[in-house]
């Protein structure tokens, strides 16, 4: 199947123009006439996941974080960035990157969060517009509102505590960090992906009792816990990770005859001691 044409069915549904400006979402090596067979999704493009890719003879690279963010000046082998460029195209390894693009989008990244927790999102946070997406249901163009973050509105009570243990398990994580008492019921809560820790004064101003997401800093916690928003803060990888088992499924629906696959990398670079 052509890269081309691929892209093409991705971006019916994940239109790259919905990314914010500073995002480097899209085909960040690529030619676009090549032939693909073999495909690997990974959060991350690291050294390790290049070599993965080059020892199973992956012709695509699925990413969730852009590759290439800030400016390249040169393309070498002695440059940490510039020796996985070059060792991508030596290979013929096309990559492309799924971020805010996808992180906005219906169906993306935070729909499958909060569908992990067997629930329905009952509004967007953040909404940032309007756009035009493929339905592939009904083969028809619709228009949808997009936005980052998801709101769940719950109808019941219930026990942070409780609710964030359940979370942890489907998560697969150990240790999180709480802003707030575990202890306090809630009724509401929202999920922003990746870094989104800012957007707890969103959640005030919306009257969401519990924010899930990643990099909060001290200050933010300090001014989050005087408002009375509980922030649980799962970590940048934490709440990420689940990139290539969201996007896998529609993969394979629009590359038939692709071989496609999870990246084995494990890359969360922090290590809880």
């Amino acid at each position: 199947m052509k890269l081309k044409s691929i892209l093409e069915q991705i971006n019916k549904k994940y239109p790259e123009n919905l990314q914010y400006s500073w995002d480097n979402s899209g085909l960040n090596i690529g030619n676009l006439d090549s032939d693909v067979n073999k495909i690997m999704l990974t959060l991350e493009i690291t050294s390790d996941t290049v070599d993965e890719a080059v020892k199973k003879g992956v012709d695509l690279i699925i990413s969730h974080h852009p590759f290439m963010f800030s400016k390249v000046n040169q393309i070498t082998n002695k440059d940490l960035k510039g020796k996985l460029i070059y060792k991508l195209i030596k290979n013929d390894i096309n990559v492309y990157c799924m971020h805010t693009s996808y992180d906005v989008a219906e169906n993306g990244l935070n729909d499958y969060f909060v569908k992990l927790m067997s629930y329905k999102p009952s509004e967007i946070l953040d909404p940032v517009g309007v756009a035009e997406f493929y339905d592939a249901a009904t083969k028809t163009t619709v228009t949808k509102e997009y936005g980052l973050g998801r709101i769940v509105r719950l109808g019941e009570g219930l026990r942070a505590l409780d609710f964030l243990q359940n979370l942890k398990a489907a998560l697969k994580i150990e240790n999180i960090r709480l802003v707030g008492d575990p202890m306090n019921n809630i009724e509401s809560f929202a999920v922003v992906t990746g870094s989104g820790a800012e957007y707890f004064e969103m959640c005030h101003q919306k009257n969401v009792d519990l924010l899930i997401t990643g990099d909060m800093k001290y200050h933010q916690a300090i001014d989050s816990k005087e408002m009375g928003v509980m922030v649980a803060d799962f970590g940048h990888f934490g709440t990420e990770d689940i990139f290539a088992e969201s996007i896998i499924d529609f993969i394979r629906s629009i590359c038939e005859g692709c071989e496609i696959f999870k990246s084995d990398i494990y890359i969360n670079p922090f290590t809880n001691m």
